[in-house]
């Protein structure tokens, strides 16, 4: 028999408002019942030439991609799975940059609809009680005539329940329900997060990662943590975060003092020396 989310399902008034009228405020909406991935639809519709703005949304993903070839598991009607189409007057060095601002938003668009604290880990996960509430995965088509458009993808566990999680997630993964002991209005998570992320991008178009940055470092996970990187050639670096710098990029030092930058690759917050 299938899991089933929560019985206060069914009392999502702002979520069936939306899915009814395909729009939240004045962005379109374009809701699925179940996709391969929300992230290859938009990147789809973008080509075709879907507005600024536009939010491809799925009850469920049959093949939800997260960063580095992950999944991302997608129960039905639990949690929001969903992607923007944008397209930013942004130079391309900056481009890079959308991760953690949106990852900032994400964080506090959470705050304000549930007053669940989370914490940032770079460069793209949420975090609460030291498990993983939520992704994001921003991709980029720069064939455009117009600019290079993105692709932001958010995951975000809203009404899961432990019993809902795969086992070999239960151990890494949570939900709103699980730290606030109480069911959401997905529409209502949504409006704030979409709020919260037009909010951060503006900041980016106007110039001001430096207070994006101080804002999301106040919110860092792993600052002064140990953390084990396998870099892109599979090699292991244990080393103490620095935290991102003013480009955004994640810095270690390893116990013989050597400064790494992070490119790209796993990491994982270890036990403190």
């Amino acid at each position: 028999m299938p899991k089933q989310v929560p019985s206060q399902a069914q009392e999502e008034p702002i979520w069936q408002r939306i899915s009814r009228s395909c729009r939240l405020d004045d962005r379109p909406l374009i809701l699925f019942d179940a996709v391969d991935s929300t992230n290859t639809q938009a990147l789809a519709l973008a080509k075709e030439g879907a507005e600024s703005g536009t939010v491809v949304i799925a009850q469920t993903q049959s093949n939800g991609r997260g960063r580095l070839g992950r999944t991302w598991e997608s129960p039905k009607g639990a949690g929001l799975y969903f992607s923007i189409i944008t397209r930013p007057p942004l130079q391309s060095k900056d481009l890079s940059k959308i991760t953690l601002a949106v990852g900032l938003a994400l964080r506090n668009g959470v705050a304000k609809v549930s007053a669940i604290e989370a914490r940032l880990k770079w460069p793209n996960d949420l975090l609460f009680a030291e498990k993983k509430m939520a992704g994001v995965l921003t991709e980029n088509d720069m064939t455009a005539g117009s600019g290079p458009t993105i692709v932001i993808g958010i995951g975000l566990n809203v009404n899961t329940t432990a019993d809902t999680l795969p086992v070999e997630l239960a151990a890494r993964a949570t939900s709103m329900y699980i730290a606030a002991g109480r069911f959401f209005d997905r529409g209502a998570v949504l409006a704030a997060v979409l709020r919260e992320v037009d909010r951060e991008i503006a900041r980016l178009v106007n110039n001001d990662f430096g207070g994006i940055l101080a804002d999301w470092r106040a919110n860092d996970a792993a600052y002064g943590k140990w953390l084990t990187w396998l870099t892109p050639k599979g090699q292991k670096i244990t080393g103490l975060s620095l935290g991102p710098d003013e480009e955004g990029l994640l810095h270690i030092r390893d116990a013989g003092g050597t400064n790494h930058p992070v490119l790209s690759g796993d990491l994982e917050i270890t036990v403190a020396r």
